[in-house]
């Protein structure tokens, strides 16, 4: 057996799977209820132990928040897990399940297990976005999941298209999460992003040029991609695919339009499958690739 967690700061989910990958129990859990750490992973151990029975899991993968230590598998300061400071996670798992335990970014686990069960099987070089509150990204090449140096590669909301651009959280300006992120959205609009999108898609003008101008922004880090990692698939996941008929004409259009990127090399472009699964399945896989 193995065993993935998806670790957010609403909630936290455990899935127990076999070797294949093959998913057989499943269990989540409201995070703000759990409290502290410790209390998230007796939890998530006592899930582990009820739905493994008397088989013994062998390998355990954790998706979490950033930013983190993968090396020492430790969470550094997440801001959506207020108190999670230097908590060292993969310790606290390995010794209360009896396993080896790896911590990874959880999009970049998202990205993983799209590319393996989901819009991107097929893929030998897939770039996965998430655009939701933030901006996020994995990159999988070669059919390998690529971390970089730091574990943190596939930032791309943290990519500058703008260098004399508002000022982003990050502290850099004019970066792509300060146009396109749904906090940002919503701060610049006094609406949620569910509210804005949904006038946008019946045809408030004022709505649909906010959500246009984001989408271009969007389109516009989709070309930097492309340039950079040369991918045969991107796959878009994250809230505000929700809305997937409103953007995904401007994204396809401003993607088309770079005169650089000729059709026969040009990245095909689609929506996440997985939904909200997409964190739990990559932790699985994590799991499965380092058993």
């Amino acid at each position: 057996m193995i065993a993935g967690i998806d670790l957010g700061g609403t909630q936290v989910r455990v899935a127990l799977a076999r070797s294949d990958g093959r998913i057989t129990a499943t269990a989540r859990a409201r995070t703000p209820l759990l409290k502290t750490p410790e209390r998230v992973v007796e939890w998530a151990a006592a899930q582990i132990e009820k739905h493994s029975g008397r088989e013994k899991v062998r390998s355990l993968a954790i998706g979490a928040p950033g930013p983190i230590d993968t090396r020492r598998g430790v969470l550094v300061n997440p801001p959506n897990l207020p108190g999670w400071r230097n908590v060292p996670l993969t310790a606290l798992l390995e010794q209360a399940v009896g396993c080896p335990a790896y911590l990874e970014n959880d999009a970049n686990l998202a990205g993983l297990g799209e590319y393996h069960q989901g819009a991107g099987r097929g893929a030998v070089n897939l770039v996965y976005v998430t655009w939701s509150t933030g901006v996020g990204g994995a990159l999988i090449l070669g059919g390998r999941l690529y971390s970089g140096s730091h574990g943190s590669a596939g930032e791309i909301g943290h990519t500058v298209v703008d260098p004399d651009g508002p000022l982003d959280g990050c502290g850099q300006r004019g970066c792509i999460e300060v146009f396109c992120g749904g906090r940002q959205l919503a701060a610049q609009t006094g609406e949620s992003t569910s509210e804005l999108f949904e006038a946008a898609s019946k045809g408030d003008l004022e709505a649909r040029m906010i959500v246009n101008r984001a989408a271009t922004y969007m389109g516009i880090g989709l070309i930097n991609l492309t340039n950079l990692v040369d991918p045969d698939v991107i796959v878009m996941g994250g809230g505000i695919t929700r809305s997937w008929k409103v953007v995904e004409p401007v994204l396809t259009a401003t993607l088309r339009g770079s005169p650089f990127i000729k059709p026969n090399r040009r990245p095909r472009l689609r929506r996440a499958r997985l939904g909200d699964r997409g964190g739990l399945v990559g932790a699985v896989e994590w799991a499965r690739h380092n058993l």
